[in-house]
């Protein structure tokens, strides 16, 4: 059977080969209506393409919906205590459901961390996009940290208060990888500041990273700020401890 289209331009070879037949004003009807149809195609070709990105699918959004049920209840019940029923339950779906999107629970825990990562990642990298100076792109981008990891979202939090030995097994490299992209952009921002000669940007990398994300464990927000936190560590890395005098 002929496609739409195709019945389309197969009537206007034909009657274009009788068009001294027809009026002018009724021909040009026929090629617009021949010319819509052909926009139409393409439209719908270019949407198959590159996906409609107006809005995110049923599956996206299920998919979505999940990840933050499971976030929820593994920083209530931790990842043993939740189990895939449970996740179900509370994303108001079947288990099969769950389980067509993520295989396993240690999948579903990837997808949980990554997004957080990722989230952190972002936020990184946004506060810093319009910075020059590279003593303020570093105090910026020690704030988005410590701002990112003190908002107790376990899944932004993972990646800097569990060692690599403590990963699950199916998803450590992922993890690891994860976390190095993370600190690649540190890597940069610190290569680019001004250091006296001899000191090693590994170790200052290590050592502010490690100062900023142990402030999980003695935050109290009553006292200070997170933003308050980061300038405080990088000032003191920056100008030393020791008196001059």
């Amino acid at each position: 059977m002929l496609s739409l289209n195709k019945l389309t331009e197969r009537s206007l070879v034909f009657l274009s080969n009788a068009r001294w037949k027809i009026k002018p004003s009724l021909w040009k009807s026929i090629e617009m209506a021949a010319e819509m149809s052909t926009k139409d195609k393409k439209s719908g070709s270019n949407k198959r393409m590159f996906g409609d990105r107006s809005a995110p699918s049923k599956g996206e959004q299920a998919k979505a919906r999940i990840i933050s049920v499971a976030e929820t209840l593994f920083n209530k019940q931790g990842f043993d205590g939740a189990s895939m029923r449970d996740i179900a339950t509370a994303a108001k779906m079947q288990p099969a459901s769950v389980y067509y999107h993520f295989v396993s629970k240690e999948e579903l825990l990837w997808a949980v961390w990554e997004k957080g990562g990722l989230e952190l990642v972002n936020r990184v990298r946004d506060a810093i996009a319009d910075k020059t100076d590279p003593w303020q792109r570093m105090e910026t981008a020690c704030v988005a940290h410590t701002t990112g990891l003190l908002d107790w979202r376990r899944a932004n939090q993972a990646l800097f208060i569990m060692p690599p030995w403590h990963y699950p097994d199916g998803i450590k490299a992922r993890v690891i990888a994860l976390r190095d992209q993370y600190e690649k952009i540190f890597i940069g921002l610190i290569d680019d500041l001004p250091l006296r000669k001899g000191v090693d940007r590994r170790y200052l990398r290590l050592t502010l990273i490690g100062a900023l994300s142990w402030s999980l464990f003695w935050f109290k927000k009553e006292r200070d700020t997170p933003a308050t936190i980061a300038k405080q560590i990088l000032s003191m890395l920056r100008a030393g401890i020791e008196d001059p005098n």
